[in-house]
């Protein structure tokens, strides 16, 4: 046997439960969160700040070691004209270029200074 819509709200209006009321509160108030997020913001500037000030330091190095690089070779370049010439004077003399002394280890870092970018590591650049 079915109850009837009537019993049961009958049964229902008899058993009343009382709710406790309580004030609810928000966990964090939007002024709060506010703070917070603006702290987190300006946190972020500063590691970009950072990081860009770094960045501009590499840059600044990089075009400055480029820089002496390009000049080794300049200042290698003359080094080996005046190789040239200590071969033909010792030519000239009738000496072995070989025979002189310090003469191979000059021509040797004479060599490796006129390709000092390819010689040298290579940094990236931006």
């Amino acid at each position: 046997m079915k109850p009837s819509v009537h019993k049961i709200l009958t049964k229902l209006s008899e058993n009343k439960v009382e709710l406790a009321s309580e004030k609810v509160e928000l966990a964090k108030k939007p002024d709060a969160i506010i703070k917070a997020a603006e702290s987190l913001q300006a946190k972020a500037q500063q590691a970009e700040d950072k990081m860009e000030d770094a960045y501009q330091k590499y840059r600044s190095s990089t075009e400055e070691y480029s820089r002496k690089l390009s000049d080794f070779e300049s200042k290698a370049m003359d080094l080996d004209d005046d190789l040239d010439k200590l071969e033909q004077a010792a030519k000239d003399l009738g000496v072995k270029v070989t025979q002189i002394g310090g003469y191979e280890k000059a021509k040797n870092l004479v060599g490796v200074m006129k390709n000092a970018k390819t010689q040298y590591r290579n940094f990236p650049t931006f």
